[in-house]
């Protein structure tokens, strides 16, 4: 991450465009930043309870201005009540949802848009505002094959999942386009956060859906054997009740 540069001025830069615009045409924007312990990806909606004055503040000044925000992993730090050192990559976001609370608390729904780079630090009090680099894929051309196994791999994947545990769904929707389905299946898959993070700074298609491929090829078997077992213990159990 940049050094702070107290001289410059927040909003001397180029602002965000607004909620409704888009941003993934590249260049450098001006972005107030939320540390938390999540990874958004781009097409993904993330939770997010809102109760620190800070944060309040955040909100508050993106609805009326109509911009979007950036949500960052903490890479060291606390979430709440102290300052929090964010990874240099982050996603855009707009808020989708907003719920009001009492006393001044807020639930919102963050849709996220774009990858970014942090340049540099502009502000950070009452919350970070940073200078961003919009972030463009790379390594596009000839990956749609691969992203239709990864889409078949996954929705073994959650099928299974949905299995073991006496759920089913009946379709799943993924995006077609190969970048929008590796972020799809980045943001759905049971990873930790700093595998997750990893994927949000591969700007390489091809290398973010070579990576979710490895990650279901290993995980599948394992969940074929525990659907195995789930199978024979609910027979086991048909068969002792008759």
């Amino acid at each position: 991450m940049g050094p702070v540069r107290p001289g410059r001025r927040p909003g001397a830069g180029t602002r965000a465009a607004g909620l409704g615009g888009d941003l993934r045409g590249g260049g450098a924007v001006e972005l107030a930043l939320f540390p938390l312990n999540a990874v958004l990806f781009p097409g993904g909606v993330l939770p997010i309870h809102v109760f620190e004055e800070r944060y309040k503040l955040l909100v508050g000044r993106c609805l009326e201005e109509k911009v979007p925000f950036g949500v960052v992993l903490i890479r060291s730090g606390r979430e709440v009540g102290g300052p929090a050192d964010p990874f240099p990559v982050g996603t855009t976001a707009r808020i989708g949802q907003v719920q009001r609370l009492e006393g001044g608390r807020l639930n919102l729904l963050a849709l996220g848009e774009s990858r970014f780079r942090i340049r540099d630090v502009l502000q950070t009090s009452p919350y970070l505002v940073a200078e961003v680099d919009l972030l463009q894929d790379e390594d596009l051309e000839g990956t749609e094959g691969l992203a239709a196994q990864v889409g078949e791999l996954f929705a073994e994947f959650v099928r299974l999942t949905l299995a073991i545990t006496g759920q089913w769904a009946r379709s799943l929707a993924l995006p077609a386009a190969p970048s929008a389905l590796a972020d799809a299946v980045a943001q759905r898959l049971p990873l930790d956060l700093r595998h997750k993070q990893a994927l949000l700074e591969m700007l390489s298609v091809r290398q973010r859906l070579e990576h979710e491929r490895q990650f279901l090829e290993r995980a599948l078997p394992e969940l074929e054997r525990r659907m195995a077992r789930y199978r024979a213990q609910r027979w086991g159990a048909f068969w002792a009740l008759n």
